[in-house]
């Protein structure tokens, strides 16, 4: 075989159009991550708020049980 010979009709062509459409895609899933990263950082802090509350208010209920902090009635 004399050498590899390419078939041109085949190779594939990127038109200006696409390459467009390429990168306001990549903009658009830049956005989306970092509004995915915030969500995430949201909800993580939700979750440590919440098990930081629970914890509290156990900790003042086993104060006030053996007295080191005085009862909520009067």
């Amino acid at each position: 075989m004399p050498g590899e010979q390419i078939d041109r009709s085949r190779l594939k062509v990127t038109s200006r159009a696409h390459i467009a459409h390429l990168r306001a895609k990549r903009a658009n899933d830049r956005e989306w991550r970092e509004v995915r990263r915030m969500a995430r950082l949201y909800r993580q802090v939700w979750i440590w708020v919440l098990f930081t509350s629970i914890a509290v208010t156990l900790l003042v209920g086993v104060l006030r049980g053996i007295g080191v902090l005085p009862p909520l009635t009067p």
